[in-house]
């Protein structure tokens, strides 16, 4: 069983903030590692004392204490909390979520209470919570032993703690010195965060993000600063106070973005097999099954037995995501362990942010082309995570862009023992799932005919639908189906031109959306024959109006259809969001990923395909809409991932 030590530093930060803010509820997180079977809880930050409930400001606190926490090569392993009365030890709603998200990132995560009876008795002031096991419910941890006392499974490095954080505040005051992150709002000067940061890069001018669906903001004349780490530390107006004592402070060259270019969050592509680019335009005119017979099985065992080809292959992938403004994306790779720690390699070479999936299948109709059986398939994908992480060791731990990602290829590829082991690797050893699901109607009956179930009672059965999942197509799924997924918070990679190929349904995006389903884009090559998330964005639109079309005709119930302001969204940060990364959105804390976008050179003079026969002025929602139309690579001038700026094709000059 898992013990927790906590250090003298941590416990007293934890009671200087509550004995700041006697009568407000005040939270922060823990920053730890695991040492064998003892989560060591080093050090604490401090977040928030006005806003406890206020989920945008808790969320850029916790981004820049998770960033922090990985340049000290340490991990947030739980969280804490005070109540506004002195008598209430319940963890609040907001700390059960937020403790729960730090669960999901590290499985031993515990949360604290503060027990305000016991701040000034000299006994330890935190009840401890616990997660349920297989539920999202914490409750307080009672056992035998009280925590903190001899045969307790929670200790405290230095049992005079207590004592000591009491004298400190009595006699010294040190409590007023202390500051959170609600401080740093009021007086950047107190930031316990921000002020230890070096600023590298410094931007001036127009930012366009979707910070959720349906809200698309264009930032004009905007600050943005990025760290050493390649963390946003800083956006704002530029004319605000704020930022001109920030750019008082640093002593770097700022970039100016043209009035005609913007910055916008790179482009997430949730569905992509990277060994398929070998043949990516061909084959489409075959239904699924056969296709994968013909195509897509031959050419990812060309790779798995070519090396040299596939390291070309994957270089030459890279670099079409690289210039596309694709920044993150899930891959499905080969059966061969190598092989995919060749596409891992190149990803992080080049600097992709990949998630990369080993496939696992000990069933197909190629004979020369499957896993000999479940248990050597299981050990197969454990030898890749292990490859993986060991590829990336050596970096700081902010700048590790590659994990693996757990892959059974669908239900009919994997017996019910490879997916009942693949289910509990991924719990065990924290790993991110993908497969197919519900995709065309032929292996839909397929599962049903042999398995007298459908594929989402299958992946369910072997806990392959969880927070951590992210299913392709999903055309097949029914409402109560789709409530499933949003009760496992399962994603879905939506990938609309390759649903039009190989499946008889539209995936119903919509529905999938208003019931809280988390969605974002695949480009699903070679299934979809374009690497570009533009054109992902623009069919999606296409279809959902196509899908709207009866309903409106009808006169029934609510729109069908999405904007380009949607599908926006759903290509950055409802990708990002699917994949549980931070990036997508310009917000402190945030990763600096993000791509610049060249509309016009001069007022009347656009670039790429672009035509303007009247002057411009700025960035209009008008111009934006236009470029989502009709944009191409032409218009991106600039990558940069983790704050490092990539090579990219630029636009040639117009004539």
């Amino acid at each position: 069983m898992v013990s927790y030590s906590l250090s003298e530093n941590a416990y007293l930060k934890i009671f200087f903030h509550a004995a700041k803010h006697p009568h407000l509820p005040v939270n922060g997180v823990l920053l730890g590692r695991r040492a064998s079977d003892v989560v060591v809880i080093e050090d604490v930050i401090p977040l928030l004392h006005h806003w406890t409930s206020l989920s945008p400001m808790m969320e850029i606190g916790l981004d820049l204490a998770k960033g922090y926490a990985e340049a000290q090569e340490m991990a947030l392993v739980g969280y804490y909390q005070a109540s506004e009365r002195l008598d209430d030890t319940a963890l609040a709603p907001v700390g059960e979520r937020v403790a729960q998200k730090i669960r999901d990132q590290f499985n031993d995560a515990v949360a604290f209470v503060i027990d305000g009876d016991k701040l000034g008795t000299g006994d330890p002031a935190l009840l401890p919570y616990l997660p349920q096991p297989s539920t999202s419910f914490w409750r307080p941890c009672i056992a035998q032993s009280p925590a903190f006392t001899t045969g307790s499974i929670f200790l405290l490095d230095k049992a005079d703690s207590p004592t000591r954080a009491i004298s400190l505040v009595r006699d010294h005051n040190l409590h007023e010195k202390f500051g959170d992150f609600d401080d740093h709002l009021e007086d950047s000067q107190t930031s316990l965060l921000l002020t230890t940061m070096t600023i590298v890069t410094a931007f001036k001018g127009t930012l366009v993000h979707c910070p959720s669906l349906g809200q698309l903001e264009v930032l004009e004349d905007h600050i943005l600063l990025v760290d050493h780490q390649g963390f946003i530390s800083y956006v704002g107006p530029a004319g605000s106070e704020a930022s001109k004592e920030f750019l008082a402070r640093i002593d770097i060259p700022i970039t100016t973005i043209p009035s005609g270019s913007f910055l916008l969050p790179t482009f997430c592509d949730l569905h992509l097999h990277a060994p398929q680019f070998l043949f990516q335009g061909t084959g489409l005119h075959l239904p699924l099954m056969q296709w994968l017979d013909e195509y897509a099985f031959k050419s990812e065992e060309s790779l798995d037995s070519r090396p040299e080809l596939a390291k070309a292959v994957y270089v030459r992938l890279a670099e079409r995501l690289r210039d596309a403004g694709t920044g993150a994306v899930l891959l499905f790779g080969t059966i061969n362990t190598t092989a995919n720690l060749i596409l891992a390699e190149v990803m992080q070479t080049i600097g992709i942010r990949a998630l990369v999936g080993k496939l696992s299948m000990d069933i197909s109709s190629r004979p020369s082309y499957v896993e000999s059986s479940a248990l050597s398939s299981i050990h197969s994908a454990e030898e890749f995570i292990d490859g993986c992480r060991d590829l990336v060791s050596s970096y700081e731990p902010h700048r590790r862009l590659v994990e693996p990602v757990i892959t059974p290829r669908f239900v009919p590829t994997c017996s019910d023992e490879l997916l009942k082991g693949l289910g509990k690797l991924a719990r065990d050893r924290g790993v991110r799932i993908q497969s197919h699901l519900a995709e065309a109607h032929e292996a839909v009956q397929w599962v049903l005919s042999e398995r007298h179930k459908d594929d989402i009672d299958v992946f369910d059965n072997f806990n392959l639908l969880t927070e951590k999942t992210v299913q392709a197509h999903c055309t097949f799924l029914d409402t109560d189906m789709l409530s499933r997924m949003a009760g496992s918070c399962s994603a879905v990679a939506h990938c609309p031109l390759s649903n039009s190929y190989f499946s008889e349904k539209p995936f119903p995006l919509r529905e999938a959306l208003d019931l809280g389903v988390p969605v974002g884009l695949g480009t699903d090559i070679a299934g979809g024959y374009s690497i570009d998330i533009m054109n992902s964005m623009r069919q999606a639109v296409a279809v959902s109006r196509i899908r709207d079309g009866p309903r409106k005709l009808s006169g029934d119930g609510r729109s069908l259809a999405i904007d380009w302001k949607d599908a926006l969204y759903l290509a950055t940060r409802g990708g990002a969001t699917a994949l549980g990364l931070s990036c997508g959105v310009f917000q402190a804390g945030a990763p600096f990923d993000a791509q610049c976008i060249e509309l016009y050179k001069e007022s009347d003079k656009g670039v790429g395909a672009l035509d303007f026969f009247e002057p411009q002025s700025g960035i209009t929602l008008g111009v934006l809409e236009k470029w989502w139309c009709i944009g191409d690579e032409r218009n991106r001038h600039g990558i940069w991932i983790q704050g490092q700026r990539l090579d990219v094709k630029n636009a040639p000059e117009r004539a």
